[in-house]
């Protein structure tokens, strides 16, 4: 089922190319168990494949290191073939800018990095130092030129400039990288690894951050992290999508071994904008599906309805305003107990420094969600007979 989002008035405006955009492609755990490249010809994507290569650029945000740590039981790792099979599948440009590509540190991004450029896919938000991972990229279909930029909101300390890295999220940055890069040229589009894990709803902060951005230059947003689709904007030109979802994961890797509504985290969409040099001309939207095998599909038609009414319930909301109280709930209800899982994961372990680093990352929101959370279940045992 494909669906028309948004059209904007008037005739197209000399060259136009389309962008096909996807979220989170996370090829660790179950995924690169069940999808083995150095076995034979990997399935997983053979449903999408054919509309993600209908874009001239193909977007996607890499989150699994493609590299070989050498030991068993280490999680967000997948095979370096990998890189090969995201080619041959279209994608030509990936944002390692994201919270999991250090997991295995500066070597683990700079090898994943030299993997996919092997395979002609652009990196994104990341390089073998700060300033390269500053650069743009900028690609050149159907005569017009399409810029990118790449950021990550993971608060991770990367205290050496000179070494592999990503470029963290950092708002006056990124209206600065626009200011330089929009006058070279035709369209500029920023990917940004934020938001709050499985909530509806973008906070509103980076709402309003996705806000600026657009009227400082940028024609596109695509935002990710999520796991879940969080709705859009679309107008004059602009679009901004406040997280693209899943694309495939194992959402039952992870600390905790637990995950958080997987029926949401089970499907997504694929974004289909078309672009001219006035910005974006329309955009289209593929419903998807991960199924119980982990191959990506085309969703059913009912599954398809159900994916397209939440994500247009969502923007509508966002759009009045009636999202903040949402948020705030849903933050509370979905974020805080995990983020109290995986700390006493840490405490039971012995994991010293890494409960150190989480509780060193806690702001005075974090102090107010925890209030919130207590004052939740302190009332549900109170009501209890």
């Amino acid at each position: 089922m494909h669906r028309t989002l948004y059209t904007r008035e008037g005739p197209r405006e000399g060259a136009s190319c389309r962008l096909a955009a996807v979220g989170d492609l996370m090829l660790s755990g179950e995924v690169s168990r069940r999808h083995r490249p150095e076995l034979g010809p990997i399935e997983a994507f053979n449903d999408v494949a054919p509309i993600l290569r209908s874009g001239d650029i193909v977007f996607g945000n890499l989150e699994t290191p493609l590299c070989d740590p050498g030991a068993e039981g280490t999680m967000f790792h997948a095979h370096p073939a990998m890189a090969a099979v995201l080619a041959s599948t279209g994608f030509n440009i990936l944002s390692l800018a994201n919270n999991h590509i250090l997991e295995y540190g500066p070597e683990g991004l700079r090898i994943s990095a030299e993997l996919v450029s092997r395979d002609g896919i652009a990196v994104l938000g990341a390089g073998n130092s700060q300033e390269a991972a500053r650069q743009p990229v900028i690609m050149e279909r159907q005569g017009l030129r399409v810029g990118f930029l790449g950021f990550a909101r993971t608060l991770q300390a990367q205290n050496d400039p000179a070494v592999p890295g990503f470029v963290e999220w950092d708002e006056e940055l990124a209206v600065q990288a626009i200011r330089r890069l929009r006058d070279s040229v035709d369209v500029v589009v920023v990917s940004i690894h934020i938001g709050f894990m499985w909530i509806d709803y973008p906070k509103p902060e980076f709402k309003q951050a996705a806000d600026r951005l657009m009227q400082e230059g940028a024609h596109v947003v695509l935002m990710h992290h999520a796991h879940v689709l969080q709705g859009y904007a679309a107008g004059r030109g602009r679009l901004a999508i406040y997280n693209l979802g899943n694309f495939i994961a194992d959402i039952y890797e992870g600390q905790t071994g637990v995950t958080v509504v997987p029926d949401l985290q089970l499907e997504s969409a694929i974004f289909l904008i078309d672009l001219d040099r006035r910005g974006v001309v329309e955009v289209g939207v593929v419903p998807i599906a991960t199924t119980s095998d982990l191959r990506v599909t085309v969703a059913a038609d009912d599954h398809a309805s159900r994916i397209l009414e939440r994500l247009e319930r969502i923007t509508r909301e966002v759009a009045s305003g009636e999202y903040v109280a949402g948020f705030a709930r849903q933050r509370v209800e979905l974020n805080t107990g995990n983020e109290l899982a995986v700390l006493a994961v840490h405490l039971r372990k012995g994991n010293w420094r890494e409960l150190g680093t989480n509780l060193l990352r806690a702001r005075p929101g974090h102090i107010g969600m925890l209030a919130r959370f207590a004052a939740k279940k302190l009332g549900t045992l109170w009501k209890r007979p």
